[in-house]
Parts: structure tokens; sequence; C-alpha cells
């Protein structure tokens, strides 16, 4: 689910427009997150996701199906501090839509603060920044990337690789997230670190996962397909005889739908796409958001697991 925030006038009278999915201190950080409670909650059968948490580390597992139909369980952990302070970077403060005077120096004040949120404002329209989100989490998605080639292989193709992670995401059960999380506004949408500790995601939250874990390869162009009550996500390639496509800039585009529970190939944009869009953003990691920092520990497992 996605919260455009729309602003308008000189005191800065403010609106929200709620969209649902169709299917601090960044040095100082809380040591809780708050607990969530979707909506529109549901589950894949026979995926199970575990979180074991101590004070240094949050330890995951999480069994999952392949596009082969194989079960897969990743285990991983990530460090609890830093994984705290990831999730409190993004969210904005709830004063940003009280009212107030228009001057040059509020309205940079204001910008400042929206670009620090990770979010960002177009026009009237305050909402998150994915092409900043997107680097910024790939220090998280960096394990999940390696547990794709650990368990695929470095021969895998590029198509493969989007395949297996399409159905990673899928599986995760799928759920709405409030407008706000940890008192800050969210618009409902989780980070990647969030989407593991909750266990469920949306639209918007699984696409920017998979993104950022496909960031960590170049050779990936991503587009965000923003429908009316939906969002999408298209792949650079070449399309498959029955792969549903858009042409963007000379080059063909695959489609796909990461939000399950329905698993839907790479290709089969499900059956909220009706062929129009109301927006397509690129996104753009460049060479120096690929410089990882190290957040995480890496310590990694892949099983294949019977059911």
């Amino acid at each position: 689910m996605k919260i455009y925030l729309k602003l308008f006038g000189i005191f800065g009278v403010i609106l929200l427009t709620q969209i649902s999915c169709s299917s601090k201190n960044y040095h100082q950080p809380k040591g809780q997150i708050e607990n969530l409670t979707p909506s529109k909650y549901q589950k894949t059968p026979l995926t199970r996701q575990s979180v074991e948490i101590t004070k240094k580390t949050y330890s995951f597992k999480y069994k999952f199906s392949s596009p082969s139909n194989e079960w897969f369980e990743w285990s991983w952990k990530y460090k609890r501090l830093e994984t705290i302070e990831m999730i409190n970077k993004f969210g904005i403060s709830k004063s940003i839509f009280e009212p107030f005077q228009a001057t040059e120096k509020n309205d940079k004040s204001r910008n400042r603060i929206i670009k620090t949120s990770l979010f960002k404002k177009e026009g009237n329209v305050i909402s998150p920044d994915f092409n900043r989100m997107i680097p910024f989490y790939m220090g998280f998605t960096s394990p999940l990337y390696a547990l794709t080639i650990r368990t695929l292989g470095k021969d895998s193709t590029p198509r493969e690789r989007v395949e297996f992670l399409l159905r990673f995401v899928q599986d995760i059960p799928y759920g709405i997230p409030p407008t706000r999380s940890n008192s800050k506004v969210i618009s409902g949408v989780l980070s990647p670190p969030q989407i593991f500790i909750e266990k469920w995601g949306d639209c918007d939250s699984k696409v920017l996962l998979l993104s950022s874990i496909l960031a960590h390869e170049p050779r990936y162009k991503i587009l965000l397909l923003h429908l009316d009550k939906h969002l999408l996500m298209a792949f650079e390639g070449r399309p498959h005889p029955n792969d549903a496509y858009i042409i963007f800039q000379g080059k063909k585009f695959i489609l796909a739908d990461p939000t399950g529970p329905a698993r839907l190939p790479l290709g089969n944009p499900g059956p909220d796409f009706k062929g129009q869009f109301k927006k397509i953003e690129a996104l753009q990691v460049t060479s120096a958001d690929r410089k990882i920092p190290h957040y995480v520990s890496r310590v990694i497992e892949v099983k294949k697991v019977n059911l």
C-alpha cells in the first residue's frame, strides 16, 4: 500500500490520498521495533518463516518454493543494532504535515527532512523515494544476493535469477502495512529489513525488496510500473514467446508482479494489468551505490528441504 501526501496552499494545508494494493536519529536507534498489524493478510501454504532475536543479532529462517517446485530453506543473520538503525532511517516525521508558513527558510528545512527520511517531493506529492531506498538497503540485501548465487550457482542466467527471486518474494506472506510505524509516516511501505521482521509485505514493499537484491548486479535494468491501485515492475531483456512486455526508450522490458501469494511467473503481470500505467519510473543505481557498507553478519546457509 502506498500513501501519497499532497500539500497545498501558502500555509501548508495537507490532504492525504490512500491507494491500496489490489491483490531520530540514525546514529541513536531505538532498541525495539514496533510490531505492525497488516490488513488483508494472505499466506501461501507450506511456506515457513522464523526470527530469533538476541542482544546482538536477528537470525532468520525462511522456507519457500522455487519455480521448479523444489523447496529451500535459507538461513542468515543481521546485526541487530544496525538493522534497527536501517529500519528507523525510513519514515518521515508527522510534524512535516502540520500547518506551516511557506517561507524560503521553512521550505529548505522541510525539503531537508524529506530527503533524509528517504522520501521525495514531486510537485505537491510526497512519497517514498525508491531510487534512494534501494541503494541504502543494499547492505541489508547483500546476504540475500549471496544466497541466490550459492543456491543457483555462478553460471545461472540473469533470467533464472529473476525467476527464482520472484518466487522467493512472492512466497513471503501478503499484507497491507499501516501508514505509520515507530511514530513515523511510512506511507504503507515496509523497508526490506522490516519485511523479514514482520514476515509479510505488500506490492510496494516487495518490489522494493526484489529491486534491492537485484541491484547488486549492474546488468539488471528495472522499471517501476505504477497502476491505479497497484505496483508492478519490469526487467530489460529478451521476452519469451508468451511474455508480456513493454517497450521503454526503445528497449524491451518484461513485466513481473512480485506481490504474491499468487505465484505468477516472469512475463505474467496478473489480472490487474490492463495495458495502461499511471507512471513509469526507471530505477537508477550507480557504481558508487554498490559500495556496500558492512552492516550485516555474513552468516548464510542454504538447505534443500522436503515437505
